[in-house]
């Protein structure tokens, strides 16, 4: 798998989802206080109103200091925002008071590390051998080891990339380490309070990074419909969770089930109406269902969202094109350019247009910017500049 989006065309949209009732989802416990101020800095945080949610994680914070999952979520957010400095003061304050709580100290001797995953996992594994009855160290400690793991498989395919046999064996070895890491670490959470949303949330997480590693297609069906179980058992026991319905989605669009991706972005959308990054997904799932239309408005709510970002006027673009929406299709594109003069891609589209559309000398002028620029397909785009050229020698 990102700001405000409007529910209207996900109303237009809620006719294609499943038949699923959130009503008929497991029952939960009664939640404690903190709880319920966690679940409200969520919502805030799922609607853009980060202000209101940091205050919503600091008031679960202080209804239990001692509680880690505030203080891992708190520090998240802040650390999204780039306010490190300030949260480091805050915590080590926090960790020199009388009465610091461990959840207090071990937050305060994170931020004092760089925050590579050597140091992440050294200061929560001491964390989780304080805390052998918590399970919540044991689950950050398999969210560092998935993020390592999906570090490497990168670093894997660049490899393929560049024929470079070598590393790619070494990332492939240090991904699979990295899995069976964060394997032990969920087991272990899991052995604490199997009931957990967030060990089915990572493990699906776990599951999909494994899909990614596998060789053949078959293998990587089998760990993607094990992600699948593992997000759609996290919405179940937690069903406001952003995260897993959006994992959900993506699984479920890499498994080629259009219909039960969409249904979960859906899902997704509803409860975070200010993430353009699902309005970006759903328009996606649209796109490749040749819902055009439909798609085009997912990405025009994700650019007006993202307000600085030319990469949803170019999605934009190129599912008006498919509709065949020339003109509007061509105005996305030169929309993309005015927000970004580094969203190149847009020229060579826009030449795509109008050379379809036989105004061969517009075209011709469009792929000229394109090689200026140097775009990525900088050759062939030269080659259409020149068929274009002998054509109007004749």
């Amino acid at each position: 798998m990102i700001p405000s989006r409007t529910a209207l065309v996900l109303l237009a949209l809620a006719s294609v989802a499943c038949s699923r009732d959130p009503r008929t989802l497991l029952p939960r416990e009664t939640p404690t206080p903190a709880e319920l101020s966690f679940g409200a800095a969520d919502r805030a945080a799922s609607t853009g109103n980060v202000d209101s949610a940091l205050a919503t994680y600091r008031q679960a914070i202080e209804m239990d200091r001692a509680a880690v999952r505030p203080h891992l979520r708190y520090v998240r957010a802040m650390l999204a925002l780039g306010r490190r400095a300030e949260l480091r003061r805050m915590y080590d304050a926090r960790a020199a008071a009388p009465d610091a709580t461990d959840a207090e100290r071990t937050i305060a001797e994170r931020l004092r590390t760089t925050g590579a995953s050597s140091d992440l996992r050294r200061v929560y594994t001491l964390a989780a051998e304080r805390n052998p009855e918590s399970p919540w160290w044991r689950v950050a400690l398999a969210e560092v080891e998935i993020a390592e793991a999906d570090a490497w498989n990168e670093r894997r395919l660049k490899a393929i990339e560049r024929a470079d046999r070598k590393e790619q064996v070494v990332a492939f070895r240090q991904s699979v380490r990295a899995i069976r890491a964060a394997q032990r670490a969920l087991e272990r959470a899991a052995e604490i309070d199997a009931k957990l949303a967030e060990v089915h949330l990572y493990r699906g997480f776990l599951r999909a990074v494994e899909g990614d590693l596998q060789p053949t297609a078959p293998a990587r069906d089998a760990a993607y419909r094990a992600a699948e179980a593992a997000f759609d058992a996290a919405v179940s026991r937690s069903p406001d969770m952003v995260e897993a319905w959006s994992a959900l989605g993506d699984v479920r669009f890499r498994l080629g089930d259009k219909r039960g991706s969409l249904m979960a972005f859906l899902e997704a959308a509803k409860r975070a109406p200010g993430d353009a990054t699902l309005r970006v997904s759903l328009g996606v799932v649209l796109h490749e269902a040749e819902r055009y239309q439909e798609a085009a408005e997912q990405y025009r709510y994700a650019a007006e969202i993202h307000s600085w970002d030319a990469s949803p006027l170019l999605r934009m673009g190129d599912a008006l094109a498919d509709d065949e929406q020339w003109d509007a299709a061509l105005a996305a594109y030169q929309a993309a350019l005015k927000r970004d003069p580094k969203a190149v891609e847009a020229h060579r589209k826009t030449g795509t247009i109008l050379e379809f559309l036989e105004r061969p000398g517009e075209a011709r002028l469009a792929y000229e910017r394109y090689v200026e620029a140097d775009g990525s397909r900088a050759s062939s785009v030269k080659r259409r500049i020149e068929r274009i050229l002998r054509a109007e020698e004749k």
